[in-house]
């Protein structure tokens, strides 16, 4: 099976995701994720524990989707990094992936819920926010003072 090429959209993406996680995990410029953790990002958009071509794929999540998701996970994520002791590396990574792939339906589905009100309120036209109604006209032109002395 042919590799697909990134787009320069998914290339920025992955750029960021990738600079993400190390900042998240406390790396410093000097340091890189290890080609499993990359497998393991990797493995993320497609819902797979690592990227693999022999592995039939069952969802479709974007970077920007799994980045997302890191953001909205970064209290839990750091509360857990903060809190547990971990054997090495990896055994951290996981963790912090399993936090990631148990919120990345609920990410997806609120993105997903934006971009469909976004185009909503794109393809809606003012024509009736712009109705002019008809004025209201009285009646009578008569008072009824004695109704409104018996209130004082």
């Amino acid at each position: 099976m042919a590799k697909k090429k990134m787009t320069e959209k998914e290339k920025q993406d992955w750029e960021a995701l990738y600079f993400y996680v190390k900042k998240l995990l406390g790396y410093d410029e000097n340091q890189s994720l290890s080609s499993t953790m990359v497998l393991r990002l990797k493995g993320l958009l497609t819902n797979k524990f690592i990227e693999n071509n022999n592995i039939e794929s069952t969802a479709n999540y974007s970077y920007e989707v799994i980045l997302n998701t890191f953001k909205f996970c970064s209290p839990t994520i750091n509360k857990a990094l903060r809190t547990n002791r971990w054997s090495n590396e990896m055994h951290r990574f996981n963790y912090v992936l399993k936090i990631v792939e148990s919120n990345i339906n609920n990410v997806y589905l609120r993105m997903k819920n934006v971009q469909k009100t976004k185009e909503e309120a794109e393809n809606t036209t003012v024509d009736a926010a712009n109705h002019i109604g008809a004025d209201y006209q009285r009646k009578t032109k008569e008072v009824n003072n004695k109704l409104l002395n018996d209130l004082w």
